[in-house]
């Protein structure tokens, strides 16, 4: 059960790299090497900011199930209809933040181990650990652009659909059930 679970949603998020190829990606590199050259001159600072990082990334997550909720609601039958009629899949508006909600899940588990290290622990060490945890903390924080620019999209949408009948017919050859 929790595999087929899994499987929706990977399929859902449909990665490809043009869409993990973005300035979303390049900000989370950015302080990713950041983080690294800080964690040879200042490792204290590093170590400092995986608390507050906590709290930032646990309010995107909430905003982002937010965000799918907001979407998920305005997907009533009709106009789940009139997206099977333009050929357009609903969870195509969902997957930027689902890919969201997934890169702050990973970065929280990432600022836990973050948070257990000890200023004073070798620096490598606190390199190993901060690199890849800046990167993602810093990446789903920008993330929250692309999500809320299809979140744009999925209201112009919502505003097109309005001039289309609540009964439109579907695409030739497509059943009303799938088998």
């Amino acid at each position: 059960m929790a595999s087929q679970i899994n499987r929706h949603l990977w399929e859902a998020l449909d990665f490809r790299l043009s869409e993990l190829l973005r300035v979303d990606l390049g900000v989370g590199v950015v302080f990713g090497v950041a983080a690294l050259a800080l964690s040879f001159t200042h490792p204290d600072a590093v170590v400092r900011a995986a608390p507050g990082a906590i709290g930032v990334v646990g309010v995107i997550v909430g905003a982002v199930i937010a965000g799918i909720s907001f979407q998920a609601a305005f997907m009533d039958q009709a106009f789940l209809r009139k997206l099977r009629a333009i050929e357009s899949e609903p969870v195509y508006y969902l997957a930027p933040f689902l890919f969201t909600a997934v890169l702050g899940v990973i970065s929280m588990l990432a600022l836990i181990v973050m948070s257990a290290v000890s200023p004073t622990a070798p620096k490598a060490l606190i390199a190993l650990v901060s690199t890849p945890t800046a990167l993602l903390t810093t990446w789903t924080i920008a993330s929250l652009i692309p999500g809320l620019a299809t979140l744009v999209q999925f209201v112009g949408l919502k505003m097109d659909a309005l001039d289309v009948p609540d009964d439109v017919a579907l695409p030739e050859g497509q059943q009303q059930f799938p088998r």
